[in-house]
């Protein structure tokens, strides 16, 4: 598990979190001092995910065709272009634009370096590994809103996208010098005919691929729900950018303790069962966080909720394996992607929608309610998948169901 590969990309992507995660906490109160409200400051959350969610599945099935390394690289680059975009803006449509073209940024990066470790990861040790990977980017996301506290405060604003700026382009240099190209890099390109439309077509006709797509929308409704106004929401309790950066980071440090453990566990149980027990606890975090009294509430639920996270990524990670094995694994994990966009649009424009009419409050019992009724559909797609089409402790994995 430890090969080269996989230490370059664990490395990158934890210095590429730290850097996205730095500016996700102050872009919200940074677009409310340039004058956006409401609709506007979910929007300036979630309209990078308009962008994923688009070029998501083509990255993913171009990077089955032409290999990964470039298009993590360029992924990296859009990140870095985009923090000189947010230090120069001057209205909160600028900040929209630049938060709108690192959405491309995301697809390369996560999608497709998924996709690599999906390329090399042993069979029936899927849960494991991304137990293991996924530390990188839930550490990185834990570390970023904590250092981006502690830089606002001490030097202000623009200190906080410099710093994303110096990440963004460490990591990639760190990808360009020491990465080592996949093995269909090195032919050329991957022999996987047809269009990248047809080929997302013929993935979606299986149930476990639009399951996975529809997993992956409502885990990040929680994302969205809860980026787009806890800062807000903290604000409003007078709690300091030190502690906001404290309580966004919680989360993820929660579910970097407990994601290599959840990972060993996912292959050892119906990775079904894990999946909707974690949406579950997720449903009653974003509730919890809606009424939470204080700030020592708020950050109790957020540590919880990465916990219930973290097993609703582990078993879904593993089973988009298991599928793109068969369907092309740029392909089902772009499609992941672009279903994980369009969550982050709904739950950012949804909850902006809710909060501006009810209050901030509302924006997290909206999340709730989303994605406690989402686990019962959930539960309803995967219900008729045989245990082989989502464990893969078996030498070769059955024929994926049809829709």
């Amino acid at each position: 598990m430890l090969s080269r590969p996989f230490l370059v990309l664990f490395g990158a992507v934890l210095v590429a979190s730290m850097g996205i995660s730095m500016v996700s906490p102050i872009l919200p109160v940074y677009a409310e001092d340039l004058g956006a409200t409401g609709i506007w400051i979910g929007l300036t959350f979630s309209v990078f995910a308009i962008t994923q969610t688009l070029v998501s599945p083509f990255a993913g099935r171009w990077s089955d065709r032409y290999g990964r390394k470039p298009f993590i690289i360029i992924g990296l680059l859009c990140y870095f272009i985009a923090a000189f975009g947010y230090l120069t803006a001057d209205s909160f449509l600028q900040v929209l634009a630049f938060r709108a073209f690192s959405g491309c940024g995301t697809s390369l990066i996560f999608a497709v370096g998924q996709a690599y470790i999906g390329d090399i990861v042993p069979r029936g040790h899927e849960g494991r590994v991304f137990g293991v990977f996924s530390v990188a980017d839930i550490t990185g996301f834990g570390i970023g809103p904590v250092l981006s506290g502690i830089l606002r405060d001490v030097f202000g604003f623009d200190s906080v996208f410099v710093g994303m700026a110096a990440l963004m382009g460490s990591s990639a240099l760190l990808v360009f010098l020491l990465l080592p190209p996949t093995r269909s890099e090195q032919r050329g390109a991957v022999d996987n005919a047809g269009s990248a439309i047809a080929g997302m077509a013929i993935a979606l006709r299986h149930r476990v691929v639009v399951s996975v797509v529809f997993l992956m929308a409502l885990t990040s409704l929680s994302y969205g729900s809860v980026f787009a106004f806890l800062a807000v929401f903290l604000e409003e309790m007078d709690v300091s950018a030190t502690a906001t950066g404290v309580a966004f980071g919680a989360q993820f440090v929660a579910g970097a303790l407990a994601q290599p453990l959840l990972g060993r566990i996912a292959d050892r149980v119906d990775r079904r069962y894990m999946l909707l027990a974690g949406l579950g606890g997720c449903a009653i975090c974003l509730g919890g966080i809606g009424l939470a009294p204080n700030y020592p509430v708020v950050l109790a639920l957020m540590l919880t909720l990465g916990v219930a996270n973290a097993s609703t990524y582990v078993a879904g990670a593993a089973i988009q394996i298991v599928a793109g094995r068969r369907a092309g694994m740029g392909t089902v994990i772009g499609l992941g992607a672009a279903g994980d966009g369009a969550g982050i649009i709904v739950g950012g424009v949804a909850a902006g929608a809710f909060a501006g009419w009810l209050g901030t409050q509302a924006a997290f019992f909206f999340g709730a309610c989303a994605l406690g009724t989402g686990v019962a559909l959930l539960a309803w797609l995967l219900r008729p998948l045989a245990p082989s089409e989502v464990n893969a402790s078996a030498p070769e994995e059955a024929a994926l169901s049809a829709g």
